[in-house]
C-alpha cells in the first residue's frame, strides 16, 4: 500500500523490519510475501538488481511451500525486471510461461486491475523493444513451461530450459 501512495522509503524501512523479524522466528512464508514486495518498491526507487534479488528469494522461498499464486505474482515481477534490465527473450519466455500458467490457478493477475495494468505494460515494451516474430517465438517457448520449469528460468538455475 504505501509502495502504491508513493511512500516508497516508509515502505522500504516496514519490509526490512519484517523481513528482520521473520528471521529471528524462522518465519518463511511470509518473508516470501516481504521480498516480493520488496522487489516492487526497489523497481520504483529504480534499484533493478536489488529488486531482483528479493524477487529471486521470494521465488525460491515459494517453489519451497507449493505456492502457485504467490510464485505467478513473484514471476510477474521477475519478467517486469527482466524487460527493465533488457533481458527481453527471458522477458518473453516468463509472460509465455504467465499466460499458460495462470489458467491452472483462475484468474490471470488475480483479477486485479493494478496487476494486470502492469502485467500488459510489460508485455506491450517487451513486444515493442524485441520485435514482433523474436517475442512470439519466445512466448511460445515459454508457454511450454510448467510453474516449475518457469521458475527455474527466473531463478537462473542450471537446470532451468535453455534460453535461446
Amino acid at each position: 500500500m504505501l509502495t502504491a501512495q508513493g511512500e516508497l522509503y516508509e515502505a522500504e524501512s516496514l519490509l526490512q523490519d519484517c523481513l528482520q523479524v521473520c528471521k529471528e522466528r524462522g518465519e518463511l512464508w511470509v518473508s516470501s510475501h516481504a521480498q516480493w514486495a520488496l522487489a516492487s518498491t526497489r523497481i520504483a526507487t529504480g534499484r533493478i538488481d536489488d529488486a531482483l534479488q528479493n524477487a529471486r528469494e521470494a521465488l525460491r522461498i515459494k517453489r519451497h511451500f507449493h505456492d502457485t499464486l504467490g510464485t505467478l505474482m513473484a514471476l510477474e515481477t521477475a519478467a517486469r525486471i527482466f524487460v527493465l534490465s533488457d533481458k527481453l527473450t527471458l522477458a518473453a519466455q516468463l509472460l509465455g510461461a504467465l499466460q499458460q500458467n495462470w489458467k491452472t490457478a483462475g484468474l490471470p493477475q488475480l483479477g486485479a486491475p493494478w496487476m494486470t495494468e502492469e502485467h500488459n505494460a510489460c508485455m506491450r515494451d517487451c513486444r515493442q523493444r524485441l520485435g514482433e516474430l523474436v517475442y512470439k517465438n519466445a512466448f511460445e517457448e515459454g508457454a511450454r513451461l510448467d510453474l516449475d520449469e518457469a521458475s527455474a528460468l527466473a531463478l537462473d538455475d542450471p537446470d532451468a530450459p535453455d534460453e535461446s
